[in-house]
């Protein structure tokens, strides 16, 4: 039998590594400096509401590789999500990052993209 290979950190990549190397047949050992594994993507239950928490915040997952999506799907189920940005200024909701939809959500008018360029040509102020 092979030696293990030694595997530093359990998040992501050091998951995946430990898992395509058990495969293959190969055995590893996985260390890390905190007492779990999962990294930045680590959650734990609540104890007193059963609640799972995010310890180091909120993470959305997202690939546009098949590949990638086919493996983590392996190992949990995921929940359809549509991440969007918005920002409120005065009141109102505006999308962001700012494009053409924020522009004319903001001035309320119906800019094509030539005429938004001019717009913001026209009211920027240069830097000193």
């Amino acid at each position: 039998m092979a030696d293990p290979v030694l595997i530093v950190g359990a998040g992501l990549s050091g998951a995946v590594l430990a898992r395509r190397l058990a495969e293959a047949g190969r055995p590893s050992i996985v260390i890390d400096a905190r007492p779990h594994v999962a990294d930045n993507c680590h959650t734990a239950r609540d104890p007193q509401t059963g609640v799972m928490v995010h310890e180091y915040g909120p993470h959305i997952f997202h690939t546009d590789d098949d590949g990638v999506w086919d493996l983590a799907s392996r190992f949990a189920t995921m929940m359809p999500f549509r991440h969007q940005v918005r920002s409120t200024v005065g009141g109102r909701v505006y999308a962001m990052p700012v494009n053409l939809l924020t522009i004319n959500q903001f001035f309320g008018t119906a800019l094509s993209p030539d005429e938004a360029r001019a717009l913001i040509a026209a009211k920027a102020t240069p830097l000193p």
